[in-house]
């Protein structure tokens, strides 16, 4: 079965004060950096947002882009993650992606509680749920979540990650800053 990946971008990037897309890290933007990445593993690659696929329903959120992808391209089964993942890792998405096994989404859950749902595997199945979701004005991905049959892949059974590193979202300069001091130290 084909493999895609979806980048999402389109966000306000407030925090930022710039477009986090076009943020450079080891010589590339933050986007290139991401599909170089996952076009290694992956056999297409799809950019939710300005420049990629526009969504259905602008300015709606991770929602809108993930109703874009299944809407507008015949993939029955995707990876999404963000464009302010820079570190995310296709060889992890991949095992997201070969979890769904039945299920609507696998996702991750940190040790701390928190889901990962910008760094998950989704299967057209869902579909149905999100366009309920943007149909009652519901953007939370958490909200979608909840209506979802998911496969919950816990942090202390992914040793062999270090997901500090791979889901470091950058949304404000200290971020980006840890990002570059991340990546220079991983070059030494």
């Amino acid at each position: 079965m084909e493999s895609a990946a979806v980048i999402l971008m389109g966000g306000k990037s407030s925090r930022m004060g710039r477009d986090k897309a076009a943020l450079p890290l080891d010589g590339q933007d933050f986007l290139t950096r991401l599909v170089a990445r996952f076009q290694e593993k992956f056999d297409r690659i799809y950019v939710s947002g300005p420049g990629g696929l526009p969504d259905l329903r602008p300015g709606q959120g991770p929602l809108a882009g993930l109703e874009t992808v299944f809407v507008r391209t015949g993939a029955e089964r995707i990876f999404l993650t963000a464009v302010d993942l820079p570190f995310a890792d296709p060889v992890l998405a991949q095992l997201l992606l070969d979890g769904l096994e039945g299920k609507d989404a696998c996702l991750i859950r940190r040790d701390s509680g928190k889901l990962e749902p910008l760094f998950a595997a989704y299967c057209r199945s869902c579909l149905p749920h999100v366009q309920a979701c943007l149909d009652e004005e519901c953007r939370a991905m958490g909200a979608l979540l909840d209506r979802l049959d998911c496969r919950i892949l816990e942090e202390r059974d992914l040793p062999d990650f270090d997901l500090d590193r791979l889901l470091l979202n950058v949304n404000t300069p200290a971020d980006y800053h840890r990002a570059e001091k991340i990546s220079n130290s991983s070059l030494q």
